[in-house]
């Protein structure tokens, strides 16, 4: 069942599904007032059930990769699944995003739906993660706008990194390849990957490479250079530490085609830019789309990758008597024309 919030007077139509607490698809007008998808993803909710590329979904209980997929947590280790080469990604063997969560609660506002409140229980050592877990995502709609809020609690230590894995496709044609779209991001680091897509340590800079985003880029710079590193990992999967704290505007990306844009506020200390080279599935996209590679851009508002296991990133632990909050909020605007520096 979809849950529609929004309207055409509001400037954005979005809808939910209750498996994976999802985004299965969100309107907005282009320039020239046309309405399109701008949610890659399968045309049916019946193909999206699988859903094994996360089109869309809430990921947890820790989004991304974690090491060897353990780690240890006041003096116990913990193993999980690893789903991902010697990696857990995306909750190992447990993930949210194919999770039936129970829908608590839809708001509306003069006849139009504005808000849609999920919840989960997941359960000390599901996919060998300690203590029992409550999450709740909270979506909602104003105009030109979307945000999502999760919250967690537990009732023993436990990690938690929670984030929406919806795709971008601006143009309007999900045929259309993401090479075209161009990247905003505030940061001026990145986190290098090894050959299993797992974090390095240590952040580098993004002068004078591929990864400079931080006054505006094209995503081809690094998907067209058939001699780079990208060529190797199948594009971009990469976390940026964003400059700052607390909410702040972290990326923005637009079309130009189609005028197009959506920023994306955050108040967590990276984005992760994946350009979905590694999806192939078989349900039909939506608009008669054929789902393949570059096919999707995903930002993802998070921790960083492996957090866990490495001291020095911001702590994902979460402990009984506190809660886990995260909001990601989206703003679209449908007047795009490139990125111009003064």
């Amino acid at each position: 069942q979809l849950i529609e919030l929004g309207d055409e007077s509001l400037g954005i139509k979005v809808q939910l599904l209750a498996k994976g607490a999802a985004i299965f698809g969100i309107q907005t007008p282009d320039s020239q007032g046309l309405w399109s998808d701008l949610a890659a993803g399968p045309e049916s909710v019946e193909g999206f059930l699988a859903n094994e590329a996360c089109f869309g979904a809430t990921c947890g209980r820790f989004a991304n990769r974690i090491s060897g997929g353990q780690f240890s947590l006041d003096g116990v280790l913990h193993q999980l699944e690893c789903n991902c080469g010697p990696n857990s990604l995306h909750g190992g063997g447990a993930p949210f995003h194919q999770r039936i969560w129970e829908l608590l609660d839809v708001q509306e506002v003069d006849g139009i739906s504005v808000a849609a409140t999920f919840a989960l229980n997941s359960a000390d050592g599901e996919g060998g993660y300690p203590g029992n877990l409550r999450a709740t995502a909270t979506y909602r709609v104003g105009p030109n706008e979307l945000s999502v809020r999760y919250s967690a609690k537990t009732d023993a230590a436990t990690v938690v990194n929670l984030t929406n894995h919806v795709y971008w496709n601006l143009s309007g044609d999900h045929n259309e390849a993401v090479n075209g779209h161009e990247l905003q991001l505030a940061s001026t680091r990145y986190h290098a990957i090894d050959p299993n897509h797992l974090i390095c340590a240590q952040p580098s800079s993004v002068v004078g490479t591929v990864f400079d985003f931080s006054k505006g880029a094209y995503l081809s710079q690094g998907l067209d250079d058939e001699s780079g590193e990208l060529v190797e990992l199948m594009g971009y999967d990469h976390a940026f530490l964003i400059e700052g704290r607390g909410p702040r505007l972290g990326a923005k990306l637009g079309h130009r085609g189609s005028g197009r844009s959506v920023e994306i506020w955050t108040d967590q200390p990276a984005i992760h830019l994946y350009t979905g080279g590694y999806i192939s599935e078989a349900p039909a996209g939506k608009g008669g789309s054929v789902l393949k590679g570059f096919c999707g851009v995903a930002l993802e508002s998070e921790n960083l990758p492996d957090a866990p296991n490495q001291p020095d990133f911001p702590s994902a632990i979460l402990r009984p008597g506190e809660t886990y909050q995260h909001e990601i909020r989206w703003r679209f605007d449908c007047h795009f024309d490139g990125f111009h520096q003064g």
